[in-house]
């Protein structure tokens, strides 16, 4: 009985990951934005917050206007009064690439796979 619990995890597991390559397509390549904007910014940090699972991303206006890669990093702690905690952070930042597949936008978490499509951005292969 466990034995089919685990073959149907693992093949649901498979199905979910096929889907998700599947809508950015095997032939995607790395891009630029060509035409930022407000509305481009919006959405991308939008997208991106649903990748890292981040209620707020804040990300440069230019980004992805240089370079097909972007590096997040986590905000520092701060106290009540707004001054930094010392400390240090030991964890890696999370590199998002910007991709073009079938004349769509898409940004791509580097670490999981999972990327998001984003309709109103314009973009260009890199």
């Amino acid at each position: 009985m466990k034995l089919r619990y685990l073959t149907a995890g693992i093949i649901l597991a498979t199905g979910c990951s096929l889907q998700a390559k599947d809508e950015m397509g095997e032939e995607a390549k790395p891009a630029v934005i060509t035409i930022p904007s407000q509305a481009s910014n919006q959405e991308l940090q939008l997208a991106i917050g649903e990748l890292l699972n981040a209620p707020r991303v804040r990300i440069a206006t230019d980004a992805f206007t240089r370079s097909s890669l972007l590096s997040i990093e986590k905000t520092p702690h701060q106290d009540p009064s707004g001054n930094m905690i010392m400390g240090r952070n030991f964890e890696m930042p999370v590199m998002i690439q910007l991709m073009i597949s079938n004349n769509t936008c898409y940004v791509r978490d580097e670490n999981s796979g999972r990327s998001q499509p984003l309709p109103e951005t314009q973009c260009q292969a890199e």
